[in-house]
């Protein structure tokens, strides 16, 4: 069984005991699609594309990806709770209006509460569309590994890119300009 076919949880399981292992080797191969950092994972999507999902807006609003098809898309999980996430939002901001009509930006919540993320939001200066996702359905379809988790999504709705970590401008860039565009 390769660790691709691992669930979240076995999958971490698993690279914590290779870790801690003495083996006498340093690197873990993951095969396909896999490009672990110290803090970052990088995975293969769970689901080929977005058709159908849907998410609240903080007002209560089903919204549904579909009507999001057409534009290249960056979806960032972030919780008020993350400091990591905390730490890219601004980052993540400055990047969606360079990339202002080419890329579409959504955050998706999974606080408990949308105050808190309200709260945050208003933080960070974040001005791209924001959702709530409090039962991580999303966040688990996605197969999020960590927070801040960022999927990237062509302009036919197909998760390109699923990366659980921190992103800063730059990393953002480049991921945009090799996933999307």
């Amino acid at each position: 069984m390769t660790l691709r076919r691992l669930t979240p949880v076995a999958l971490v399981l698993a690279l914590l005991a290779a870790a801690c292992s003495d083996d006498g080797g340093n690197t873990i191969d993951l095969g396909d699609g896999f490009a672990p950092a110290i803090g970052e994972i990088q995975t293969e999507p769970s689901r080929d594309n977005v058709v159908g999902l849907t998410y609240a807006t903080f007002d209560g609003v089903e919204t549904r990806f579909d009507d999001r098809i057409g534009t290249p898309m960056v979806v960032n999980f972030f919780a008020e709770w993350c400091v990591n996430c905390i730490r890219e939002m601004p980052d993540f901001q400055l990047v969606s209006q360079e990339f202002l009509g080419q890329v579409d930006f959504l955050g998706i919540s999974i606080d408990k509460a949308t105050a808190e993320a309200v709260e945050l939001v208003d933080a960070t200066g974040v001005t791209y569309d924001v959702g709530w996702d409090p039962s991580e359905e999303l966040y688990a379809h996605f197969r999020g590994l960590s927070m801040p988790t960022t999927a990237f999504i062509d302009a036919t709705g197909e998760i390109t890119l699923v990366w659980s970590g921190v992103l800063d401008a730059d990393d953002l860039r480049g991921k945009i300009g090799e996933e999307l565009l």
